[in-house]
């Protein structure tokens, strides 16, 4: 499920949303960003969210720094370290 699908389906304005996450009423604009795929939520803001849709909304569907590592699961080589 998506972060739109699963606000809407619980009826919640953007603003609703910020509110709940702990973020400022006026980060709708950037959650909106986020929810239309123009921005990539922080690891931290998609783990929130994950959190607050109970697994719902899946953090690797809107982190950018965790698609990286879901397409790409191998850990580094020990030469590496």
């Amino acid at each position: 499920m998506t972060l739109a699908q699963h606000r809407k389906s619980l009826g919640l304005s953007l603003e609703a949303l910020a509110i709940r996450l702990d973020l400022a009423p006026s980060s709708k604009s950037w959650l909106s960003e986020i929810e239309n795929g123009r921005r990539d939520a922080s690891l931290r803001l998609a783990l929130k969210i994950e959190r607050w849709s109970n697994g719902a909304v899946p953090a690797a569907s809107i982190c950018g720094e965790l698609r990286k590592i879901a397409n790409d699961p191998s850990p580094p080589s020990a030469e590496a370290a």
